[in-house]
């Protein structure tokens, strides 16, 4: 998109098995515009400003509650002597999709189509709420501090718990007349939800917009166009970030080739793999896992 600032392609933590991380920050002034692929839940603990997300705006104080859905575009500003301290929860949208009846009412949650043009991307918390989530996250960063035994169990069933009540409270808030006429842009934003989570969850397979736009019954320019539109980028552009994102993590481990990771993250053709590799990552596959092995 012409005008798009910082797009965020990672966070500490990614790369693991388990791609989550939390801390506490502080605001004192703005952090710029900027998108990411990955999900981001906020609350506000203390001080006062203002978020923008794709263009609209909402006051920020103690019990503000954001969630952010990959590629919207979100900025923050503070307000001066006000500083806004708040929980900062990244994650990646596979740590909590897949077949079971708890993960299949959470994809309808995230990416169900009536969810993302009907209602806003925050809840202002009252007091009770507020201490109900704090407490959770405050919960979740004790044990992501820690290397216990099911440290990873824990941490996402009090992110679901986080999820589930968002969905709760938001789903019981009054919803603004002018949002339940977005028909158009809601349908097309639930499309375009629905082809990142199908690339994330198939970049191993032979892809392409042409199959994709067959698999959801849409045409490729139009597919083409939206996915531009509202992720940023061309669809061919993400799906070989999705795939060098996973050839990144298997890369720390030498017990697979390069050739057979190439191979396991959707490549047909290493030379194309190695290509992409070094387009974007500035360095072949066998330089990253040796700077990798360096630093571990």
């Amino acid at each position: 998109m012409q005008g798009f600032p910082l797009y965020l392609s990672d966070y500490p933590n990614m790369d693991s098995d388990f791609p989550f991380h939390l801390s506490i920050n502080q605001i004192n002034t703005s952090f710029p515009a900027h998108r990411h692929d990955f999900l981001e839940i906020s609350l506000v603990t203390e001080g006062r400003g203002v978020e923008i997300v794709n263009g609209e705006s909402h006051s920020m104080e103690a019990g503000t509650l954001t969630f952010i859905s990959p590629y919207q575009i979100h900025e923050l500003h503070s307000e001066p002597g006000h500083p806004l301290k708040l929980f900062n929860c990244t994650f990646d949208l596979s740590l909590l999709l897949g077949s079971t009846k708890v993960e299949s009412d959470l994809y309808h949650f995230l990416v169900g189509e009536t969810r993302l043009g009907d209602f806003p991307s925050y809840l202002q918390l009252e007091k009770g709420e507020k201490d109900k989530f704090e407490r959770i996250l405050y919960e979740m960063l004790q044990e992501y501090e820690k290397d216990e035994p099911g440290k990873a169990l824990l941490i996402r069933a009090k992110l679901v718990e986080v999820l589930v009540w968002f969905f709760r409270l938001r789903h019981a808030r009054p919803i603004n007349e002018t949002q339940t006429n977005r028909e158009p842009t809601r349908l097309q934003s639930g499309l375009v939800w629905k082809v990142v989570h199908y690339v994330q969850t198939h970049y191993n397979e032979s892809l392409s917009l042409a199959s994709v736009a067959r698999h959801f019954h849409v045409s490729s320019p139009y597919l083409s166009d939206q996915f531009k539109q509202r992720v940023g980028e061309t669809f061919v552009n993400f799906l070989h970030e999705v795939r060098l994102r996973h050839a990144c993590s298997l890369l720390a481990s030498k017990e697979l080739s390069i050739i057979s990771i190439a191979n396991e993250v959707g490549y047909n053709s290493f030379k194309t793999f190695s290509r992409a590799f070094r387009q974007r990552k500035h360095m072949t596959p066998s330089d990253y896992r040796r700077d990798l092995s360096k630093r571990l």
